[in-house]
Parts: C-alpha cells; sequence; structure tokens
C-alpha cells in the first residue's frame, strides 16, 4: 500500500482559538487533498512578554518532549507556529532536521524567525474592512475609536492608522477627540464613560480587539442604551466568547482557518518542486453581527439561556468526573488498571482512537528495577507498549517501535486520518505520549488540557512511585542480605524467623535448625588468597541454598558460619540434606576446579515445636552439633 503524503503540525495545545483555527484549516485541506495529519501538541503556553514567569526546566523539557517523537521519515511537510512554540532550542531542532531532509517547512505567524518560509496573518486591511462597512453601508460618518496602547505597540499602531486612512479616503476628519486608548483590556470601560460624557454621542464606537467590545457594550448597557439602535459597537479578533454575548458584535476574523489551508497548499507546491515565496500574506475577513444591525438581535433568553444552562451541568459533569477519575487513578495498584477511567473522556472530545503509549523501558522493566542504573533524563526509547484500547482492536500490553507512532503504524489506516500526539512525563522521565485519532478539530480545549495533564499527573505518580517503592524494597533487600553470598544476614534472619516458627506450630509441621561451617578456611585464606576463600563461602552457601528446599531461610550468621531455618513434614529430612550437602561437595572437589579441596560441616536439631520453644537455644545446640560434626571430620578427613 503507498503511503499517503503526511503532513506534520507543532502547536502548542488546543484551548488557543487562533492557532487551533489554523490547525482546523489544515486538517479540512488535508482532508481534500487526501492527506494524512499528525499533529503534535503541547498544553503548556509561553508567558507573555512582560511577566516575571519562568518555566521550570522539567516542565520545558516535558512539554516539548512530544516533539521528539517526530519520525521525520514519514513526514513529507510540517506546519510550525515559531513564535508561540514553548522551546527555542526544539524549534531550531525541528528546522535543522526539515532541513536535513528536505522536508518543506511553513511557518505561521511569526515575527522573530524571519529566514523561514512563512504565512503572515495580515491586519493590512482588516481595520479597514469594519469602518469601511460602517461608513459604506451604514452610512455613518461619526466614529469614535478605542485602540490598544498609546505608545509602542505595533498592533495599536497599525489599527489606529488604518481607522484614519480609511476616513480620510472617505473625506471624513480624522478627530483627536474621538481616539482613546482601552490598552486592549479593562480600561475600555473608562473610554466608554468618557464618551457617554460628550454632548453628542457617536453613531458607532470601533474597538480594536473584541475584549474591548465587550468591556464598551456591558457600559452602555449599564447605561440603558441600546445596540445597536442607540450605538453600533465593533470588534476586532472574532473571538470564540463572540458567540456567546448579545448581540453578537460585528468583529474582523484574522484569516486563521484560510492560513492553514494556505499552508498545506504552499507544501503540495514544493513538492512539487515550486518553490514558495518567502512570505504569504494572508489577509482578514470581515464578519457581520448583530452589533450593527446586520444580524436581527434576538432576546437573549431565547439564544443564550438554554445555551449557558446545558454548558454549565457539563462542566459540572466533567468535574465529577475529572474528580472521580483522580480517586481512581489512586486506587491503583497495577498499570493494566491505569488508564480504565479515560472512556468519559474520550467521548466527550470526540475522539474516534485513543492510544496510550508507555516507554517500554518503564512499563516492560517495573519488576525488575535496577536503581543503580536509572532512565537517562528526556530519552526516547525505541518500543513503546500500547495501554489502552479504544476505537481500536489493538491488545493491551501491546509492544511496537515508537518510529510507527501508533501499533501498526498510519498505513493500517483505511482513509486520511488526522492523529494528535500529546507528551507523558513526570519529573524529568518521558513516560511515553498520548495518540488519539480526531473526529473534529473544534475540541473544548480548556477542558482537554485539564484532563490531559490530570492523566500525565497521575501516570507519572504511578511510575515513579511504582519505581521509587521498588527502589525502597530493593534497598531493604540489600540491608536484610549478605553482599558476598546473597543469603539472609542477621537482620533478615530475625526479621523472618519467628513468623516461619508461629506458622510450623500453626500447621503441626518439624521445625528444624541447621548450622553449617567452611571447612579449612584459614588455610585456604593464607595459601592461596582471601579472593579464593570467599570463593570457597559462595560455593558453600550456594551449595546449601540448592539443596534445603524454598522457603528455608538460609543466613550467613559470620565469615564462614551459616545457619538454616526449615520446616519439614518428615524429622529424617535434615539428615539426607546435608547428606545431600556433603554429596555435591565432594562432586565439586572431584572435577578439582580449585588448587584445594573444598569442606563444610552441618549438625542440626530437629523437634515438633510449640509455643514455649526457644528460637535461642535450638540455635545453640544445633551450633554445638556442628561442631561435633566439624571435630569427627576433622579427624577423618586427609588433606
Amino acid at each position: 500500500m503507498k503511503r499517503r503524503t503526511t503532513i506534520a503540525v507543532c502547536v502548542t495545545g488546543f484551548d488557543l482559538d487562533y492557532e487551533m483555527d489554523v490547525v482546523h484549516g489544515v486538517h479540512c485541506k488535508c482532508q481534500e487533498l487526501g492527506y494524512d495529519l499528525l499533529v503534535f501538541y503541547n498544553t503548556t503556553h509561553k508567558p507573555e512578554r512582560g511577566l516575571d514567569l519562568v518555566i521550570s526546566e522539567n516542565l520545558l523539557n516535558g512539554e516539548m518532549s512530544v516533539y521528539k517523537i517526530m519520525n521525520y521519515d514519514i513526514i513529507d511537510g510540517i506546519v510550525i507556529f515559531g513564535e508561540s512554540l514553548l522551546g527555542e532550542e526544539t524549534f531550531f531542532e525541528i528546522r535543522r532536521k526539515a532541513a536535513e531532509r528536505n522536508i518543506p517547512l511553513i511557518n505561521v505567524d511569526d515575527n522573530f524567525h524571519a529566514d523561514n518560509k512563512r504565512i503572515i496573518l495580515s491586519n493590512k486591511y482588516a481595520m479597514s474592512s469594519v469602518v469601511e462597512h460602517l461608513i459604506t453601508e451604514h452610512g455613518l460618518t461619526k466614529i469614535d475609536f478605542i485602540g490598544g496602547f498609546k505608545d509602542n505597540n505595533v498592533q495599536s499602531e497599525e489599527r489606529l492608522d488604518a481607522y484614519k486612512a480609511t476616513l480620510i479616503r472617505h473625506g471624513l476628519p480624522v478627530e483627536e477627540d474621538r481616539i482613546f486608548f482601552g490598552e486592549f483590556w479593562r480600561k475600555a470601560v473608562d473610554c466608554t464613560e468618557e464618551i457617554l460624557k460628550k454632548p453628542e454621542l457617536p453613531e458607532a464606537i470601533v474597538c480594536a480587539n473584541d475584549t474591548m467590545a465587550f468591556f464598551c457594550m456591558d457600559t452602555l448597557k449599564k447605561h440603558g442604551l441600546k445596540i445597536p439602535d442607540d450605538i453600533i459597537v465593533t470588534g476586532f479578533d472574532s473571538l470564540r466568547e463572540c458567540q456567546d454575548y448579545s448581540p453578537v458584535p460585528t468583529t474582523v476574523r484574522r484569516a486563521t482557518f484560510e492560513a492553514g489551508g494556505v499552508a498545506v497548499e504552499l507544501i503540495t507546491d514544493a513538492l512539487a518542486g515550486k518553490e514558495p515565496e518567502d512570505i504569504t500574506y494572508v489577509d482578514s475577513v470581515l464578519v457581520k453581527g448583530q452589533s450593527c444591525g446586520c444580524v436581527p438581535v434576538l432576546r437573549p433568553d431565547e439564544i443564550t439561556y438554554n445555551q449557558r444552562t446545558a454548558y454549565q451541568l457539563d462542566f459540572k459533569q466533567f468535574t465529577r468526573y475529572l474528580l472521580d477519575m483522580n480517586m481512581e487513578f489512586a486506587k491503583v495498584e497495577d498499570s493494566s488498571e491505569l488508564f480504565e477511567g479515560l472512556e468519559y473522556g474520550a467521548k466527550i472530545f470526540k475522539l474516534k482512537k485513543l492510544y496510550v503509549c508507555i516507554s517500554s523501558e518503564i512499563e516492560k522493566s517495573k519488576d525488575k528495577i535496577n536503581i543503580d542504573k536509572d532512565i537517562q533524563p528526556w530519552t526516547v526509547p525505541d518500543t513503546m507498549v500500547s495501554m489502552y484500547q479504544w476505537g481500536h482492536e489493538v491488545p493491551f500490553g501491546t509492544e511496537f517501535a515508537t518510529a510507527d507512532l501508533i501499533p501498526g503504524g498510519l498505513s493500517d489506516e483505511n482513509a486520511p486520518v488526522t492523529v494528535a500526539f500529546t507528551p507523558l512525563y513526570f519529573k524529568s522521565v518521558l513516560l511515553g505520549y498520548m495518540a488519539a485519532t480526531l473526529s473534529t478539530i473544534n475540541i473544548e480545549g480548556d477542558l482537554l488540557a485539564v484532563w490531559l495533564q490530570s492523566i500525565c499527573n497521575n501516570a507519572g505518580s504511578f511510575y515513579m512511585n511504582n519505581k521509587l517503592e521498588k527502589a525502597l524494597g530493593e534497598l531493604e533487600l540489600l540491608n536484610l542480605h549478605d553482599a558476598l553470598t546473597g543469603l539472609y544476614n542477621r537482620r533478615g534472619m530475625k526479621k523472618y524467623e519467628n513468623e516461619l516458627l508461629k506458622k510450623t506450630i500453626a500447621e503441626g509441621r518439624y521445625f528444624s535448625v541447621t548450622c553449617a561451617d567452611v571447612d579449612g578456611l584459614k588455610p585456604i585464606n593464607d595459601g592461596y588468597g582471601h579472593e579464593e576463600g570467599d570463593n570457597a563461602i559462595s560455593i558453600c552457601s550456594a551449595t546449601l541454598k540448592e539443596v534445603f528446599p524454598e522457603g528455608s531461610i538460609c543466613v550467613r550468621t559470620g565469615g564462614d558460619e551459616f545457619m538454616i531455618l526449615t520446616a519439614f513434614d518428615d524429622p529424617e529430612e535434615p539428615d539426607r540434606l546435608i547428606k545431600q550437602v556433603y554429596e555435591r561437595i565432594d562432586g565439586y572437589n572431584a572435577e578439582q576446579r580449585t588448587p584445594y579441596k573444598l569442606g563444610c560441616s552441618c549438625g542440626h536439631i530437629t523437634l515438633k515445636p510449640d509455643d514455649n520453644t526457644d528460637l535461642t537455644e535450638l540455635k545453640g545446640e544445633a551450633d554445638s552439633r556442628m561442631y561435633i560434626e566439624k571435630h569427627r571430620r576433622k579427624t577423618i578427613r586427609k588433606y
């Protein structure tokens, strides 16, 4: 099956109207042309300029880690938002890799990275189109203007200049007392109050953004004025909130949707050998609304009450779901249960398919963690494990190559798809990512961001706590075990001996204490060195552990001394096992694998214990019998 043309988009979040509208345009054009679309996104935004906010290094690396999984071998073109991308180094890395592979890269609305093929969303005719509309279609001549900042702001200056130029083009005077500065925010209220103090009200107030238009209209309503009957108000930006406001403001929509389509067309041209211009301009679009009278105004309760109530109910339900999901996460003991609570979210966001992909290094090795070898920060593993099944038949636990992005790769899809990827990380570790086949780009981005962050944090807590518990368990094992032989040390024996004794009494079995000692260790140390002495100790300890049954407490109590606590059904069994120990060591000596002969002496006491049984007395008796056995063997041993 021939691979379809694949476009990748690198974007911040699904909760930014402007950027997601561009992605929507890319999506629609890809669907039209039969292209696959891969959307790589993160949920944390770059701090606004002037804010004293520093993003931590772990957060930055975690958010940018989603771009590390991009497989450039299956990508034919890239659309990127260079100015809003959280990590500058990530931008340059993506651009470098694209250039190395001759992948066309289109940078959208970025005024800071000029050495790329760029799409610029032009405001040149945007504000002019609003003022032009008021003059030519509504016949207005008295038009006030609430701009952004008075000085040192490019957008403010562009929009104010367009307002003035349009008046002049129609022979209308530019009157400075009709110009105010609302700083793109709440100061628009003060500006509107100033306008209302004038002896004659304007016919219209043109605002340089929608937010100021909302504040302006609220203020006019408070004073009893009707919009547009008494005064017309217009905005700029075409925010989503415009549809929830009454009257819906006439505004200007930056051609974000169109820009997405143009970006795909430029990539298509580049793939066909046609070099795009360095800058492609896309002009804004006038959106006629109710606030100028072009669209009839309905009573607010006819259009907003049910919508608002439904949204509040949905929001409450989602909040309840999120709390329940987090509570369920807290109970999870095994990774197979970790993502079971995602179904409701997958339905809310209309996800066709949802994959949760966890690093094989983390998921597969969770039961054999090596605390001395940690995972390197922000490394992308070669393989992932699919941990969730929604809309697809990939079994839980399926391992696949990270380069495929999803199990089976995109080639398994029968028609062009849009797949979105977002990172899962915790502290300095890339856990993996989530991948979703989208049915729509128009997602409630704020809710999606909260949902994803909850999943990310809960997954991180589970895997890191799991890792910590195992690390602590391993530390405990190290604390309870002898480093040379791996047998329990005296601390380990003390921890478990009483438990074994109580269990033996309860089951009515025989309890045995066996003491063992390496024969002739001093001559081995003196003649061949302490390394060979350690070797003799290790061979004897391994023999004891192999011969005595599972569940025995095998202990290295001193330099060459051992103790084994065991429960038996047959009181004769310890004698048979000790005989096996001697036979195995004799067999080892017969192979002549060391320049010396190994020896081991064992003594035991075995009885049916009761509540009056004293472990200390049993140990002492077993030790005495071991020394008797040692003396006996020494008298008959030939060196």
